[in-house]
C-alpha cells in the first residue's frame, strides 16, 4: 500500500534512528509535540530530543522495524496507526542480549507530528529481563493466560 510522503518520511526516520540522527526529530515533530509512552508524557520537541538522547546514550543498540501502517488523511489532519518491533540491547537489562518488543504508535499530524502515543508491553520490554522480578512477571503472565 502506498503511504503519504509524510508517513514515508516518518518510517525512514525511525528506520535509521540512532544517537547520531536525533537532530532529524525536528523535521517530523512539531515544536509543541505531545509524546506519550508507558512511562513518560513529554511536551515539546526539546524535551522529546532530550528523552531520545538519554535513551540512546544508555543503549548499546536500538532498531525499529515497521510492519504495517493504517493511515487516514482528512482535510484537517492526518492520523496513522503504526505497528512496529523494536530490538534493543542495554548493558543492564537481559545481560546485554537483544530484546524484541512489539508495539503500536498512534500519531496525529498536519505538516508535522503534534501527537504521538506508543502502546507496548513494559513486561516484554524491561520487567521480564530483570534478575529478581523477571521470573515472577513471566509466571504471572502465564497464570493470567491459563
Amino acid at each position: 500500500m502506498d503511504h503519504s510522503g509524510f508517513i514515508q518520511k516518518f518510517i525512514a526516520l525511525y528506520g535509521g534512528l540512532n544517537k547520531h540522527t536525533l537532530h532529524h526529530l525536528s523535521e517530523i515533530y512539531s515544536s509543541d509535540v505531545q509524546f506519550i509512552d508507558a512511562v513518560h508524557e513529554i511536551n515539546g520537541i526539546d524535551e522529546l530530543t532530550d528523552y531520545f538522547t538519554h535513551l540512546y546514550t544508555n543503549l548499546m543498540e536500538c532498531k525499529f522495524t515497521i510492519h504495517h501502517v493504517i493511515e487516514d488523511i482528512n482535510l484537517s489532519q492526518g492520523e496513522a496507526t503504526i505497528f512496529w518491533t523494536m530490538n534493543y540491547k542495554h548493558p543492564k537489562i537481559g545481560k546485554g542480549k537483544s530484546i524484541s518488543v512489539e508495539g503500536v504508535s498512534h500519531i496525529k499530524f498536519n505538516d508535522k507530528v503534534f501527537y504521538h502515543r506508543d502502546f507496548l508491553d513494559m513486561g516484554q520490554m524491561v520487567y521480564e529481563h530483570l534478575p529478581l522480578i523477571g521470573p515472577m512477571v513471566k509466571f504471572i503472565k502465564k497464570r493470567v493466560q491459563a
